[in-house]
Formats: structure tokens, sequence, C-alpha cells
């Protein structure tokens, strides 16, 4: 099972200190993706798309909000879930295969990632129908095994950014790089990039702490200094895209701030 990075830029968001139960949801509506998603749930002022996964008809799977934070999908549930939502109207609509084997996979790969069982419909939780009569819960529920999961960026979401380009201009103007601003990522942007040990300050290290926030790896205050919020929030971030969580950031950590891997 591959999770694509869905690059969404979120607001300000808690971490989450347990994790209990896997509560499912449908997203009533017929068609749609992990974008319209989050954008519907900013409309509401939240900081982003509430579930933290998100599975389409076809059988891919995207990550929504970070794994680590509280979610925003069952009122008075969230500290200790994790959401999943399923593209469809399932209370008229039948789920096709490849959705209903992706999302099995799924849960048997977070069930045994956090050594629960424990998973439930929104309506157990929320006076609510979702995720839907016609939801094949106890398919999906009851799955267990082993799961083997790869993480596949999504299109970089960089392409033309002001975030790149004022990352560009820094490097460049630190004598990192002589690279084009043109707030496109590519090879010269990351060759560019300096490794930021433990304790950095500057200004690369306030734009690595600005995009860390937008990523919802919440370090704080921009403030230029790698402290202890920064240091956390990085190794978050690290360990949630499979890399080594030691708060250095190399050329592996840049690509994947960069979604270049």
């Amino acid at each position: 099972m591959k999770i694509i990075e869905s690059n969404l830029s979120f607001g300000s968001m808690s971490r989450r200190s347990k994790t209990n139960r896997i509560i499912l949801h449908h997203a009533e509506a017929s068609t749609c993706t992990v974008q319209d998603v989050h954008r519907w749930h900013k409309n509401n002022g939240w900081a982003g798309i509430g579930y933290h996964f998100f599975v389409r008809k076809d059988g891919s799977v995207y990550r929504g909000r970070p794994e680590n934070t509280v979610g925003s999908h069952a009122y008075g549930s969230n500290s200790d879930s994790i959401g999943i939502c399923f593209e469809g109207a399932y209370m008229t609509e039948t789920m096709p295969a490849a959705q209903k084997t992706a999302g099995k996979e799924l849960v048997a790969y977070l069930k045994k990632k956090y050594g629960i069982s424990k998973v439930q419909a929104h309506r157990d939780v929320c006076a609510t129908s979702c995720p839907g009569t016609n939801f094949p819960f106890s398919d999906i529920a009851g799955s267990s095994g082993s799961v083997s999961v790869t993480t596949t960026p999504s299109k970089p979401a960089t392409s033309g950014d002001a975030w790149v380009r004022r990352l560009q201009t820094e490097c460049n103007a630190q004598g990192f790089s002589k690279q084009a601003v043109d707030g496109i990522a590519g090879p010269n942007t990351l060759a560019g990039c300096p490794q930021l040990g433990r304790t950095s300050r500057g200004n690369i290290t306030a734009l690595l702490q600005e995009r860390l926030n937008t990523l919802g790896y919440n370090c704080g205050a921009v403030d230029g200094i790698n402290g202890v919020k920064t240091q956390a929030a990085i190794k978050a971030f690290q360990r949630a895209h499979n890399l080594v969580a030691d708060g250095i950031v190399g050329p592996k950590t840049w690509s994947k701030l960069l979604g270049l891997s």
C-alpha cells in the first residue's frame, strides 16, 4: 500500500498524546479529492482537512493532516483517534472493490503500528449517519495482518512557490549556491540548502520553521532559533517521512521538505 503525501498547508494544530482507536467516515460526496476536503474544512475555519487519511474510490490513499496531530473529524472523540475518510456517499452508493481493499490495508497497518484494535464508525460516537448504511464497515474494521507501506510524494508543492523563492534567495545570499530564483524546487535548490545542526540559528532556520509550521509540525514562533520546539518538530517530520529522527536537517530532510522525494 502506498500513502501519497498531499503537501497540504495547515494552520496551528495540537499534537495528539495517545492513539486508542480509528474512526471511519465517508465524505458524503460522490466525487471529491483530498484537496477539496481540505478547502471545505478550511472554509469552516479549521486548520485544514480534519481527517488524517483520505481513501479515493480508485484505491489511492492520501495523507490528510499530519498523523501525530489531533484531528477534527468526530466531536468529543478527536483527542485519541485517527480519522479516515472515504470518498463517496455511502447512504446510496456501493463502495468499489479497490477502495475497500485500500481501506482494509490502511486500517490493518494502523492497528499494527499503534497496537490497537478498536475501530468505530462516526455514527458510533456522534449523532450522524456517517459513514452511511452501505459502508462496508465490518469488512474494513475487522482487517488485520502485516501490510507493507511506502510513501509517495505528490507533485512538489513548490512550483513557483514564494517560500521556495525566499529559500533560494537566502541560500544565494549566504554563499551556499548560485541558483536561479524561480520558486521552483529542483536539484539545484536541494544542493544549495545547507545542513542545519541541532542548534542552528539564522534566516534559513527561520525559513525551515515556517515550512514545518505550514506542514503542521508546530515549531512555535518563527524566530530563527533551533530550540526545543523546533527540534521536536523536525524529529516528528523525520519520523513521519521514514527518516532517521536525529534533528539534523540534511539533504534527505530537505528533499522531503521541498517535495522532491
